[in-house]
């Protein structure tokens, strides 16, 4: 997975933009700058599929002009039904979007998924089971079908399915919990990691071929501390990060999963991505024990892994690649005490905590700052699994040139954009 499949358009899943009061100041040197011409004389580049503070399903450009409707039923009720929609997602080619409708009718819980044109049109219901739950939505390369994990009532595990885009009958390609996938770029295998890591039981890292009938060939190595593992974009090499006999390492493999060498060893654990030219692979090392990875940033070679430079010592939690491969934007986190209003007193309690976005060179590794935001629940809670995400969806414009947030700003009157 890489964001260079994501040229088409931009994607904005599970993150809400909305207007929320804050019960207390934002603290000092928030900024999230924003190019004054936006709206008017910038050059216009993709749309962004996003969720509306209404529960509905939105697109639109990044100037916020060209605004499509997709769904208008989102509602809760006097008498406890309701309806959402969560998950949407781009097709590779910009040209389709998935996501998923949740409703509780009658105290009866359920959920379908749905896909449509860009502009809302030829929307189908491509999968409905009324004891299975799907979430996270991961097209496949040539556009056909839609992977997603769900949860089933009286299962423990999630499984992996296969739906075609325009409805029909759903494959299940395996089982297991927790679980991370990387689609090969022809569309025919999918790389897991099942089971955690080597020490939990079950703990595996497989092939699947998916033409036909699902066939499974699991590889030599047992997988430690990481999430996602990852297809190069010419489908010639794999990632994923191993035990081995000198410890654990970052693998560079061939599509069959066999160890070519190894990028990086470290302790703890590991996060990793793909330039979407196949160039450079970045990597978060440090502590496994918290979900995801807190560490250093780091850019390498996949031919030079000896030549690794190091971004960012500070604690990462999450990077994104440009889609031309030039740049990384990534974020560290910052627990922070809010600024109180003149005259007032602070509360000695109140904490934010705040991201600041940094963007680094490709070439050098050098950084500089680009805004410090409060982020919005969803946006954070994404991002400890960021590894998986950024292989079915972007932060950046299809040009490189823009990123997109959710965030709360300040304002005159204290809210949130």
């Amino acid at each position: 997975m890489n964001t260079g499949r994501r040229l088409g358009s931009w994607v904005f899943g599970l993150w809400v933009f909305t207007a929320l009061a804050l019960t207390a100041c934002l603290p000092k040197g928030v900024r999230v700058p924003q190019d004054p011409l936006l709206s008017t004389f910038a050059r216009k580049s993709g749309h962004i599929l996003y969720l509306g503070a209404d529960g509905n399903v939105y697109t639109m450009d990044q100037a916020g002009g060209d605004e499509k409707q997709i769904t208008k039923d989102a509602a809760l009720s006097g008498d406890g039904a309701r309806r959402y929609y969560d998950f949407p997602a781009w097709s590779p080619d910009g040209k389709k979007i998935a996501f998923v409708e949740l409703k509780v009718e009658n105290g009866e819980p359920s959920a379908a998924l749905y896909t449509a044109d860009r502009d809302g049109k030829n929307l189908v219901q491509a999968f409905s089971d009324p004891k299975t739950v799907p979430f996270y939505l991961y097209w496949s390369p040539d556009n056909r079908n839609v992977s997603f994990l769900s949860s089933n009532t009286g299962s423990s595990g999630l499984k992996l399915q296969l739906v075609p885009a325009g409805g029909g009958d759903a494959k299940t390609l395996d089982v297991g919990q927790p679980y991370y996938w990387s689609w090969s770029p022809n569309g025919r295998q999918v790389l897991v990691h099942v089971g955690g890591a080597a020490v939990d039981s079950g703990a595996h890292l497989s092939l699947l071929g998916i033409d036909g009938d699902v066939s499974e060939s699991g590889l030599d190595y047992k997988p430690t501390y990481f999430q996602a593992p990852a297809w190069s974009p010419d489908g010639k090499h794999t990632l994923y990060a191993a035990e081995t006999d000198n410890g654990r390492a970052l693998i560079l493999a061939d599509s069959a999963g066999a160890e070519q060498s190894q990028l990086a060893t470290f302790e703890g654990g590991i996060a990793f991505g793909w330039a979407p030219d196949g160039k450079h692979v970045a990597y978060i090392t440090g502590d496994a024990a918290s979900l995801g990875i807190l560490g250093t940033l780091s850019i390498v070679n996949p031919q030079k892994p000896a030549e690794a430079k190091s971004v960012e010592n500070k604690p990462v939690m999450a990077f994104f690649w440009s889609p031309d491969s030039k740049q990384l934007a990534y974020f560290v986190p910052e627990i922070v005490a809010p600024t109180p209003e003149p005259g007032q007193q602070s509360s000695g309690n109140s904490q934010f905590l705040v991201l600041h976005l940094f963007v680094a060179s490709a070439g050098d590794a050098k950084s500089h700052s680009v805004a410090t935001f409060i982020p919005t629940r969803d946006f954070y809670n994404l991002l400890p699994y960021f590894d998986q995400y950024q292989q079915s969806a972007t932060l950046w414009s299809p040009d490189s040139q823009n990123l997109v947030l959710s965030a709360f700003s300040p304002t005159a009157s204290g809210d949130a954009k």
